[in-house]
Formats: structure tokens, C-alpha cells, sequence
């Protein structure tokens, strides 16, 4: 039993700007629609959408790695998992202030007259800022 807890499966999660993570992992845990989703070795196939919010890693070591990713997509199969988002970053890397003004201006947009798709554009500005302020703000210590 306690092999199994050690099964990993490959794992990449690559930004617009970078490859993150690209190496073996015992657990995944994503944003989702729907909430926190969490991926084992051998999970079933699947293909899904992520939303902005904490992505949590434990590597093949145990070692757990928590980022903010931004919108983006998933799929597992075949025992690897592919993350592919617009944006993944570590506390260290996110800039608070620069956060919180994008939240504003989001905020300030929304209350102006728009079309939907303005709208709709906002609303996921101001989504990400949110989660960045908010996994800026965690401790995990």
C-alpha cells in the first residue's frame, strides 16, 4: 500500500511565458468550474477547464509547490497530465500593488456601461486579480 501512495504520474504545467513544471508528481490540485480538483496517478481521462485560483504540486520527492495560475486548460491521460494557462506564479514572483490596481481598474470598468463581451472581459480581469491577492495574502509557512 504505501508503494502506491508514491505512484506518480508526468506532469507539465507551462504559462504563456514559461514551462514551470515538467517532471514526475504524486498529486495535482486545480481551480476548476466546479471547484478543487485533485489528480493521482492513474486518474481517469479527462479534459478540463481551470479557472484562476491556487495550483498546488506535490513532486515525486513529497515536496509541495503552490503557485497561482491563471486561466487555462488540462487534460490527463495515459498517466500525464498536461496544465496550460496564461499565467503561473509563485508568491515571491507576484507583485501585490500591481495586483490590487488591476482589481481596481477591473472594479471601475465593470461600472461603467459595456457590451457583454466588455463585461465578460472584465469579469475575468477582475477574477484574476482576486486570486492573486488572495494566494498573494496566504501563509503557508
Amino acid at each position: 500500500m504505501a508503494d502506491h501512495a508514491k505512484a506518480t504520474f508526468g506532469l507539465r504545467v507551462i504559462a504563456s511565458d514559461k514551462t514551470f513544471f515538467s517532471d514526475r508528481a504524486q498529486s495535482l490540485t486545480v481551480q476548476t468550474l466546479d471547484g478543487q480538483q485533485q489528480f493521482l496517478a492513474h486518474h481517469a481521462q479527462i479534459i478540463l477547464a481551470v479557472d484562476p485560483g491556487e495550483l498546488r504540486i506535490v513532486d515525486a520527492e513529497g515536496n509541495l509547490i503552490r503557485v497561482v495560475a491563471g486561466f487555462g486548460t488540462m487534460i490527463f491521460a495515459n498517466n500525464r497530465a498536461t496544465v496550460l494557462v496564461d499565467t503561473c506564479e509563485t508568491q515571491e514572483e507576484l507583485d501585490e500593488r500591481r495586483a490590487a490596481e488591476a482589481l481596481e481598474r477591473a472594479k471601475e470598468r465593470m461600472r461603467q456601461k459595456q457590451s457583454l463581451r466588455e463585461y465578460m472581459l472584465n469579469k475575468t480581469a477582475m477574477a484574476r486579480a482576486m486570486s492573486r491577492l488572495q494566494f498573494k495574502g496566504k501563509n503557508f509557512r
